[in-house]
C-alpha cells in the first residue's frame, strides 16, 4: 500500500505520517477510549463529516423521492421501484467499482462520485420546477445515482481501514455509521418538514446544497492509497479472483447469504409512506418523524457499538440483530398508533446499525489485502438486495396487504437465519 499522507495531527512533525498514525492508534485503551483515539485522526474526521452530511442528503432524498413517486403514481409498488432501482446499477457495476477502488486513489473516486450525485439531485429539482418530471425521469435518474454509488461504495468502505488500520476497524466503522446517522436523524425530519412548507423542488435544491460540504470534506482527505497490482492482473482476473475467494471462504459465504436474506428486511420501507398518509394519517411531517425515529435508532446502535470496541463474538452479535428486526418489522405492519410505530422503527434502526457495521467489518477482516476493494464490492453488491427488497415489498404489499407481506418476508428470513446459526459452526465463530 502506498501512502502519500494520512492526515493525522501530531506535535512530532518530523515523523512520517504513517508512523504518527500508528502511534495514535496503539495508545493504551485504558488511557484513552477507542472513540477519542479515532477522532484525533484528521482524515477520519473528514470522512466522518462527509458521511454524516451525505447520509443526511440520502435520507432527505429518500423522503422526497418516496413522496414524489407516490404523488406521480399513487402506487406503493412504484414507491418500491423508485427506491430500489439504484440497486440495479449497483449490481451491474459494483464489481467494476471494486476494481477501481483497488487501482486508483479512493479519495479521488469519492470526489467525482459525490459531484455526480449532487448533480443528479439538481436535475430532478429542475424538472419538477418546469413541471416536466415523470415517473420515468425519476426512475432513470435513480438508476444513474445507483451507478455513481457503485463506484463510491467500495472506496467508502475501504478508505476507513486505510486511515485507521485493522485493529480499530470495528470501532471506526461503528462510529462512522453512528455519527453519519446523525444526518439520518435530521434528514427525514427536515425533509418531511420542508416538504410540508416548501414543496418537492426546493427540497431537491436543499439536498444539492448539502453536497457542497460533502465535496469539500472529501477534497480535504490527504490519504492516497491504492493496492499494488499483482503481476499479470487485469480487471477481469481481479473480479474472478475475488469471486473465487469468496466462494472458497466459509465466513464470507455466510456473510453473503445473510445479505441475500437481507432482501426481506427491505419490505418495510415502501410501506412506511403509505402508512403515514393513509393509516396513521400524519402526512409529510409525520412520515419524516417516522424515518427520523429509524435514524435515531441507528445513531444509538452505532454509537453503542463504537464504544464497545472490538466485539469478539460477532456471529452472536449478528443473530441478535435478527432477533430484533424481523419481529419488529412484523409488528409494524399491525400497528395503528403513531408513537408505537415510531418506537418500532427506532428498534429497527438499532438492529440495522448493528448489522451493517458488523458485516462491513467482517468482510474486510476476512479479505486479503490485494482483493479488499473487490470483496467490499461483493459486500456492497449483496447489500443492494436490501433496496431490491423495497421493490419486491412494494409489489407484495400492494397485492396482498402490508401485514401479509411483512409476515411472509420477515417470518421466512427469521426462521432461515436462526436455522443457519444453529447448524453452522462457522457462523457462530465469526470474529
Amino acid at each position: 500500500m502506498a501512502n502519500s499522507g494520512t492526515g493525522e495531527e501530531s506535535n512530532t512533525d518530523d515523523q512520517p505520517q504513517d508512523i504518527k498514525q500508528e502511534s495514535i492508534l496503539q495508545e493504551d485503551s485504558d488511557e484513552q477510549s477507542a472513540v477519542l483515539q479515532l477522532m484525533r485522526i484528521t482524515d477520519f474526521r473528514y470522512v466522518f463529516l462527509a458521511n454524516m452530511m451525505l447520509f443526511m442528503a440520502f435520507q432527505m432524498r429518500n423522503v422526497v423521492q418516496s413522496w414524489l413517486a407516490l404523488e406521480l403514481t399513487d402506487s406503493q409498488a412504484w414507491v418500491g421501484v423508485i427506491n430500489g432501482s439504484p440497486a440495479i446499477a449497483i449490481i451491474l457495476l459494483g464489481l467494476v467499482g471494486g476494481v477501481a477502488s483497488d487501482r486508483w486513489p479512493k479519495r479521488d473516486i469519492l470526489l467525482w462520485v459525490r459531484l455526480g450525485l449532487g448533480l443528479v439531485n439538481l436535475v430532478v429539482g429542475y424538472l419538477v420546477v418546469i413541471d416536466a418530471i415523470s415517473i420515468w425521469h425519476l426512475l432513470f435518474l435513480s438508476i444513474a445515482q445507483g451507478g455513481a454509488i457503485a463506484f463510491g461504495m467500495p472506496a467508502t468502505q475501504t478508505i476507513v481501514q486505510d486511515i485507521v488500520g485493522r485493529r480499530r476497524l470495528l470501532s471506526a466503522v461503528s462510529l462512522n455509521q453512528s455519527l453519519a446517522t446523525v444526518g439520518g436523524i435530521a434528514g427525514p425530519a427536515a425533509g418531511g418538514a420542508l416538504l410540508g412548507v416548501m414543496g418537492v423542488a426546493p427540497v431537491y435544491f436543499v439536498i444539492t446544497v448539502i453536497y457542497v460540504p460533502v465535496i469539500y470534506a472529501t477534497w480535504k482527505i490527504k490519504t492516497r492509497t491504492r493496492t499494488e497490482r499483482l503481476p499479470g492482473s487485469n480487471p477481469l482476473t481481479d473480479i474472478k479472483d475475488a469471486l473465487s475467494y469468496v466462494k472458497s471462504s466459509p465466513p464470507l459465504r455466510i456473510l453473503v447469504a445473510l445479505n441475500v436474506l437481507g432482501l426481506i428486511a427491505g419490505f418495510i420501507f415502501p410501506i412506511i409512506p403509505v402508512y403515514a398518509r393513509d393509516v396513521l394519517e400524519v402526512g409529510e411531517s409525520g412520515f419524516g418523524i417516522l424515518m427520523a425515529s429509524f435514524g435515531i435508532g441507528g445513531f444509538v446502535g452505532g454509537l453503542g457499538l463504537a464504544f464497545l470496541g472490538d466485539v469478539k463474538h460477532k456471529g452472536w452479535l449478528l443473530i441478535l440483530t435478527v432477533i430484533i428486526f424481523d419481529p419488529v418489522a412484523i409488528l409494524f405492519g399491525f400497528s395503528r398508533d403513531f408513537y408505537f410505530s415510531a418506537v418500532l422503527l427506532f428498534l429497527f434502526g438499532i438492529a440495522a446499525s448493528f448489522y451493517i457495521s458488523t458485516v462491513a467489518t467482517l468482510f474486510q477482516t476476512y479479505a486479503p489485502e490485494h482483493l479488499r476493494g473487490k470483496i467490499m464490492a461483493v459486500f456492497g453488491l449483496t447489500l443492494q438486495l436490501f433496496p431490491l427488497g423495497w421493490m419486491l415489498g412494494g409489489f407484495t404489499a400492494e397485492k396482498f396487504g402490508a401485514e401479509t407481506a411483512l409476515i411472509l418476508g420477515n417470518g421466512f428470513s427469521f426462521i432461515v437465519i436462526i436455522v443457519m446459526f444453529a447448524r453452522s459452526r462457522s457462523f457462530r465463530e465469526l470474529r
